[in-house]
């Protein structure tokens, strides 16, 4: 069943028609500024399973970091998908812009050196300093 999702303000809308992938919450300083929260939540999806229904001319691109795109709605602000230059078949979806259930719950924190100090997490999930596979040798 396809899920679908928005903006705060209503003009950008869009559709998922494929599965959505295993989610994280992001700690990382780019993505807490972006939100204005401790963190974000974001899966992967497939790029062809993506579409905008409306609001197109809405959609603004912020360069987040040298791969990566943060798309916003120019009206509202509200961050909907990361487009990844390295990766152009997966976009990273911004769980909270769904408009149900997305039935993946988040399995990791990831960028937990960089998470804002008046957060504590307090869940058992797996943490990770940096990002799977690019964990620092200690």
């Amino acid at each position: 069943m396809p899920q679908t999702g928005s903006c705060l303000c209503g003009g950008v809308s869009y559709e998922i028609t494929g599965p959505i992938g295993p989610s994280e919450y992001c700690h990382c300083s780019m993505c807490r500024k972006a939100h204005g929260s401790a963190f974000s939540v974001n899966a992967e999806i497939s790029a062809s399973s993506f579409r905008l229904s409306s609001g197109a001319e809405l959609i603004t691109e912020f360069a987040s970091s040298t791969q990566r795109r943060k798309c916003f709605c120019g009206r509202c602000g509200s961050q909907l998908f990361i487009r990844r230059l390295d990766d152009p078949d997966t976009l990273g979806i911004t769980l909270g812009t769904l408009d149900s259930d997305p039935l993946t719950r988040p399995g990791r924190h990831v960028f937990v050196d960089s998470k804002a100090r008046w957060y504590d997490i307090t869940d058992e999930l797996p943490r990770f300093r940096i990002y799977p596979g690019f964990e620092p040798e200690d």
